[in-house]
């Protein structure tokens, strides 16, 4: 059923000569994300900062000991709730406990398939599939399409509070999201990734139209949204952004209380590796609180309108 369903949701494809590629694609050339105002930042986590994260270090267990409490599932196919590599401690780096690994080098077919498998129909973890090889150019896998995410739980902020976040990182560039809700909705799997509810939609054999003959479309419940980059070394960093983020500073978010955060490596098709991540209250940067949405995409990223 979810090969069929895989099927018809399809990719938007090209006709190149005799191939077909997907229309969504990233350039080869393309390793590190493009940074958003010189955002990109190699820094030390501050000595006594408090730190505002939930289980960052990803030690916690959750309730079933698969994965980090406080954090999306672990799939043991994209993403992975790991010891850190042994190399690591070779190469003089410091001592760490659990991390994550995330791997785009797989070929989303075979990610489609397993996700129905485990989130619609119960499969245990130890049943994930060993990753097909994938061919080049390599624009069928999660690389090319979907990205490799990974969301924390909701974490609440204050009222006109500024923020800054770090996270540790080793491997090719990739961006951290920083997302922001007036309330908490429901948490699942893939719950802000489209493409991923509308394979479960079909696989559960849900409508396509409401009841006005419209097409049923999954819309994003989060009302900010700003990113940073980070990586693109094959040795552990810690990495933050240079400007606070501002969720509820202007005014079309003044009424985000809660954010949550998305690691995402994408293109190339390779292994991530994430650790510590951390939040801390900053002072704001001067200028904001100003109700202009416009300067708000210049200095944060979009906000979704």
């Amino acid at each position: 059923m979810c090969e069929r369903v895989i099927k018809s949701i399809g990719v938007a494809c090209v006709a190149i000569g005799a191939a077909m590629l997907p229309l969504r694609v990233a350039s080869a050339q393309d390793v590190r994300p493009k940074e958003l105002r010189g955002e990109l930042s190699v820094a030390d986590f501050p000595k006594d900062a408090v730190d505002l994260m939930i289980n960052g270090s990803f030690d916690e267990p959750n309730a079933a000991q698969d994965g980090p409490a406080h954090w999306q599932d672990v799939d043991n196919f994209v993403c992975h709730w790991v010891d850190a590599p042994a190399t690591d401690a070779a190469e003089g780096e410091k001592t760490r406990g659990k991390v994550i690994k995330i791997d785009t080098d797989v070929k989303q077919g075979q990610a489609y398939t397993w996700w129905c498998e485990r989130y619609l129909r119960g499969a245990p973890l130890d049943k994930a599939p060993a990753r097909q090889p994938t061919v080049e150019p390599k624009y069928d896998t999660i690389a090319g399409l979907d990205g490799g995410f990974f969301w924390s739980d909701f974490i609440e902020i204050k009222e006109g509070g500024a923020y800054r976040v770090y996270l540790d990182a080793k491997g090719p560039g990739a961006k951290v999201f920083i997302r922001g809700y007036e309330k908490k909705p429901a948490i699942s799997f893939g719950d802000e990734a489209p493409a991923v509810q509308e394979l479960f939609r079909n696989a559960r054999g849900e409508p396509k139209l409401d009841e006005r003959g419209r097409p049923i479309r999954y819309r994003l419940r989060y009302l900010y949204t700003t990113w940073f980059p980070v990586g693109g070394s094959d040795q552990w960093q810690t990495y933050t952004h240079k400007m606070p983020r501002h969720p509820n500073g202007r005014e079309i978010t003044e009424n985000v209380r809660w954010i949550r955060i998305m690691i995402y490596p994408y293109w190339p098709p390779a292994t991530y590796w994430f650790d510590n991540v951390r939040l801390i209250e900053v002072e704001p940067a001067p200028g904001y609180g100003r109700p202009d949405a416009d300067e708000a995409d210049i200095d944060e990223g979009k906000v979704i309108r």
